[in-house]
């Protein structure tokens, strides 16, 4: 996949900014707040209909602005001509098109761009909560099964549901109502758990293997996936009905506590990936240092899963990353991740840095941003033609 143009129209500190990618490395430059991060955002935006940064929508509109409006073109690795407009403002509800139609749902468009994105904001997949790891599951996943979305989605809505009847205003709780719901998240939890599971067998071998390229380190390192209420790596749970019947189980088992504590108090909204070095737990054990080559060896591994299963190159977003990394490590990426990757986008305030570690045998573009705008490109910059109109 190759990003040909991305157009910010009132979004963030950009009134109007139109950006022409080149294929290779594309480096952003200039000084912190100039706007360089809001171009690896509307791209993201291209491809998930969100930023990759915890904001709200509201807080990308530009200050004064009413809405703001997102326009990605690229081209897959067949040579197909793909486009998306995606427009939101403080009264109107978030429009999404593409050749493929008006007011699409993000679940229509997500993994139609395959995209893998390493910013400092990601560091907490490895320290941070379960949530943090559920989050870099799912949103890998979602890229490479539309069913997985589909579930992901049904199942935050029947959660909600059922949370609501777990605490009605009234302080009844409707048994009968609460049943249907509980049936309905069993099915929904049980497709997702197995999926899950799945996953993470055939993701592991590529982790293990982007770390041992990575790190120059002995450590021995593993990944496991444990859901909500199962026992770890337990290798009994064969299918969905074997799933399925725990599920009602445990829900059985809980559904006075639940009443009690008005939640829902199972399902995968709770599992947890377990990453560990040397037989600990990496969130507790690890060094500074092994954070950040877990980080980058998940990463890796992301991009490698993803283009084997997509059959598709991931684009590759890089968000001032390497002020945080020594030169070992900014040497490792450059060898492993990005030489492997047909796109890359990286955001510096030295774009100096990075020239010599990149081969002449890839195309690179350096443009200079400045107050939310294009100030300079260098002569490498490759302007593309747009592929569809907007």
């Amino acid at each position: 996949m190759i990003i040909r143009s991305v157009q910010l129209d009132d979004f963030r500190n950009h009134i109007h900014t139109r950006y022409h990618a080149a294929e290779g490395v594309n480096i952003l430059h200039g000084m912190n707040g100039a706007g360089k991060t809001s171009i690896l955002e509307a791209i993201a935006i291209g491809a998930f209909t969100k930023s990759f940064l915890p904001t709200a929508d509201a807080q990308l509109i530009r200050h004064g602005a009413e809405s703001y409006t997102i326009q990605c073109y690229a081209q897959t690795d067949r040579g197909t001509e793909t486009g998306i407009i995606i427009n939101y403002g403080d009264s109107i509800r978030k429009s999404i098109r593409s050749q493929h139609g008006d007011s699409l749902q993000p679940k229509d468009v997500i993994g139609s761009l395959p995209m893998v994105i390493l910013s400092p904001d990601f560091k907490s997949i490895t320290f941070g909560a379960p949530q943090e790891r559920r989050s870099f599951l799912d949103r890998l996943l979602s890229q490479c099964s539309r069913r997985y979305l589909e579930e992901l989605t049904n199942h935050k809505r029947i959660l909600k549901q059922r949370n609501n009847l777990l605490a009605p205003k009234n302080g009844m709780v409707d048994v009968a109502q609460l049943r249907i719901w509980t049936e309905q998240l069993v099915q929904c939890s049980a497709e997702i758990m197995i999926r899950r599971r799945n996953f993470l067998r055939d993701f592991t071998p590529y982790f293990l293997h982007a770390y041992r390229l990575l790190s120059s380190q002995q450590e021995q390192v593993a990944i496991h996936y444990e859901p909500n209420g199962f026992l770890p790596d337990d290798e009994s749970w064969q299918s969905a009905t074997d799933v399925t019947t725990y599920y009602v189980h445990h829900a059985n088992q809980l559904h006075d506590e639940e009443i009690r504590r008005q939640t829902t108090l199972w399902g995968p909204q709770k599992d947890e990936l377990r990453i560990e070095i040397n037989s600990g737990v990496a969130k507790d054990v690890a060094s500074q240092g092994q954070h950040k080559s877990l980080l980058i060896s998940l990463k890796a591994a992301e991009f490698e899963y993803l283009k084997t299963i997509r059959n598709e190159t991931p684009v590759l977003l890089l968000d001032d990353v390497f002020s945080e990394l020594d030169i070992h490590r900014t040497e490792k990426v450059f060898s492993t991740i990005i030489a492997q990757a047909k796109q890359t986008f990286i955001t510096t305030t030295e774009a100096e840095r990075f020239t010599s570690h990149i081969p002449s045998s890839i195309p690179m573009s350096i443009t200079e941003i400045s107050g939310g705008g294009i100030a300079t490109a260098s002569s490498q910059r490759v302007s593309l033609s747009e592929p569809i109109a907007a």
